[in-house]
């Protein structure tokens, strides 16, 4: 009894312990992990560096790690300055008045200017006015002002260039704009009689009638505005798409206006924690260099001391750690490399289809590559987009379409399938799945982290089978 609390006691102070191990080692966990990886990677390297100054352990890690930092790391930096350096100019010509004028482009490229946008909402307007004044009270005590309500007629048609436009869809597609117009205007001429009838100084012999009959009216010619106008903007979807491509001078300011505070708020919000960032990043780059130097020198030892404290038997311990090895490098070789390709690819693409701020691009593309499916065509597809709407080079933007589908997202299916070549059993819809759960969980590094965990979690349950078929051999049948 006394062995048996004592085992008890010493379980609890460890899983006490264990926490309080976690919540101090937590922070720099990603650190470790990408020093593994790194470990992991570049061991054939360190192993040339051991036999080439023949044995020395410590020149060979530190001298490996040099290397690891020159070719990685240093380039890294640069492409990162030069893509900040381009993005802050970005920022510097981004206002409201050249989003407006960019919106103005864009909706001449797209056929969705709508000249008599203003007429519209003036008779829109109108119509309001009538139905928010048609009561009883209004009738006899607003009988005068309510007929002063400004309704479009004829000649505001011909100042915005209305009567163009009818005769401009009537020749192009034979509809019926030209009758609805006509049917607006009788139902109009005839609620513009009954507006001077209710201005007049004669007394209504039934208001109330007249009251229902006026309102009726006022639905009756705006029902008939509604058709015409829908047929003249090209039916219903289009219509609507044109009445928000197409708002007044002043909301398009003010859109412009909120949305670069709001994009400038959002960029001091982030350039308030770029210190800390910045001190927490180069301290991660630091313990990682560090830990790396580490397991290059200790790398095995630790091993075994890790393999001497689980209770696994050594055959699957050291199934796990050889599955670690070859999962690790198979996938972040095959997932970086790829990245690195396709964002190398993608920027002399943009760089030919005429872009600005092709190393930003570049180096947004190499990122979102590492993101299954979509990846590269979250950056390509808006600069074809762009290319083809606001800058006008519909060349341009047709070829860098082709060779985004082609090169920029073909080199995916290339390069990943030549480097893993059977070394990962990860289905795709699991490795998807893995990717997007580990980076909501986890962060970016869950796209490196999650992939990993379900592989092993497959060894787990490869070894836990073989177990179970060992037991069942073992134990007698009843």
């Amino acid at each position: 009894m006394t062995r048996y609390l004592s085992f008890g006691v010493l379980l609890c102070v460890i899983i006490l312990l264990g926490i309080l191990f976690y919540q101090v080692m937590a922070g720099f966990l990603v650190p470790l992990f990408l020093a593994a990886l790194l470990e992991v990677i570049f061991r054939p390297v360190h192993k040339w560096m051991i036999a080439r100054f023949r044995g020395r352990q410590k020149t060979a890690a530190l001298l490996t790690t040099t290397v690891i930092m020159l070719a990685v790391l240093i380039p890294l930096a640069i492409l990162i300055a030069l893509a900040a350096a381009e993005a802050r100019q970005a920022i510097k010509a981004f206002n409201a008045n050249s989003l407006m004028q960019q919106v103005l482009i864009a909706r001449e490229r797209l056929n969705l200017a709508h000249p008599t946008a203003d007429y519209m909402r003036a008779i829109e307007s109108d119509f309001d006015a009538i139905q928010q004044n048609t009561s009883v009270e209004n009738i006899f005590h607003q009988g005068s002002d309510l007929a002063q309500i400004r309704l479009n007629n004829k000649e505001l048609a011909e100042r915005h260039g209305l009567n163009d436009q009818i005769a401009e869809a009537k020749s192009e597609n034979a509809s019926n704009v030209a009758e609805l117009w006509g049917n607006y205007l009788f139902e109009f001429e005839r609620l513009r009689q009954m507006q001077q009838q209710l201005a007049g100084e004669t007394e209504l012999e039934n208001p109330d009638e007249f009251f229902h009959e006026y309102s009726r009216q006022a639905g009756v010619t705006f029902d008939e505005f509604t058709k015409f106008k829908t047929q003249l903007l090209g039916g219903k979807l289009r219509a609507w798409i044109k009445e928000i491509a197409n708002p007044t001078a002043d909301s398009l300011k003010s859109y412009g206006a909120e949305a670069v505070e709001f994009l400038r708020s959002k960029l001091v919000a982030y350039s308030a924690t770029t210190t800390a960032f910045v001190f927490k990043f180069l301290l991660g780059v630091v313990i990682m260099m560090v830990s790396l130097y580490f397991f290059l020198l200790d790398g095995p030892r630790m091993i075994a001391s890790i393999k001497s404290l689980s209770p696994l038997n050594d055959e699957y311990e050291q199934e796990l750690v050889n599955e670690f090895g070859k999962v690790s490098r198979a996938v972040v070789i095959a997932m970086l490399l790829s990245a690195l390709v396709q964002g190398l690819l993608g920027g002399i693409g943009y760089y030919l289809a005429g872009l600005d701020s092709v190393f930003l691009l570049t180096l947004l593309t190499a990122c979102l590559a590492l993101v299954p499916v979509f990846g590269t065509a979250v950056i390509w597809v808006p600069c074809c987009l762009w290319l083809y709407f606001v800058d006008n080079s519909p060349s341009a933007a047709i070829g860098l379409s082709i060779y985004g589908i082609l090169i920029i997202s073909g080199a995916d299916n290339v390069i990943k399938p030549l480097v893993l070549h059977g070394q990962s059993n990860l289905h795709p819809l699991l490795g998807l799945l893995s990717i997007l759960g580990g980076v909501a969980t986890l962060g970016p590094i869950g796209i490196l982290i999650g992939p990993m965990i379900v592989t092993f979690l497959q060894t787990l349950l490869k070894i836990l089978q073989r177990e179970q078929a060992h037991l069942e051999t073992v134990s007698p049948r009843t």
